[in-house]
């Protein structure tokens, strides 16, 4: 009598486990799917979440460019005019960083795969130091890696275009085309504390 009941406790037990087990390996595969469909998309399944969260994140504020740019010895006693280079470098930044964010924007809406880096408007002498126009990244290299759009530091005229196979790419390098990434890692890339105050002059 006593073995029939520790039988019955121990196979209630069991099947309570069972449905439970049963209950979590449902809620799991709900979820994977789901997750799948949302962050994946065209022929490559490559990654097309909106980078402009990731981006300012390890992007510098503006309250931090400022201080930065006032520290520094050309900038610590400024005038009028020197307070109004800071002012443009600041609204250069801004604009460059919501350009590029929206150009990758528009790219995810057309299924672009490839984007190029360019100048504008004059060639930036510290980001030639790191790659040259016409160096492409995938837009998986851009989802794993946000910190390849421009602007990469203060002044910065690099720009990043995207590439829908019919462009003419002459002019963008001579030697065609050159990936950015030469293995998985992406390459060194300027400091963002790094002045260029060639395109506010």
């Amino acid at each position: 009598m006593v073995l029939a009941v520790i039988g019955v406790v121990l196979f209630l037990i069991l099947v309570l486990v069972a449905i439970r087990i049963g209950l979590n390996r449902e809620v799991v595969q709900e979820e994977e799917p789901a997750t799948a469909l949302i962050h994946a998309s065209g022929i490559y399944s490559i990654v097309r979440r909106n980078p402009r969260e990731e981006l300012l994140k390890i992007r510098p504020s503006e309250e931090k460019i400022r201080k930065y740019l006032l520290s520094q010895n050309e900038f610590v006693e400024a005038t009028q005019d020197g307070l109004k280079e800071i002012d443009v470098l600041i609204e250069r930044w801004n604009e460059s960083l919501n350009r590029n964010i929206e150009t990758i924007e528009q790219g995810d809406k057309d299924g672009v795969e490839f984007y190029f880096y360019e100048f504008t408007p004059v060639e930036c002498p510290v980001c030639l130091n790191f790659f040259r126009k016409g160096n492409f990244v995938t837009r998986q290299q851009i989802f794993h890696y946000p910190r390849i759009i421009p602007p990469f530091h203060i002044g910065c005229t690099c720009c990043i275009i995207p590439h829908h196979g019919t462009e003419s790419l002459k002019d963008t390098t001579e030697l065609g085309m050159r990936p950015l990434f030469l293995n998985e890692s992406p390459p060194p890339l300027p400091d963002w504390k790094t002045i260029n105050k060639q395109p506010v002059l």
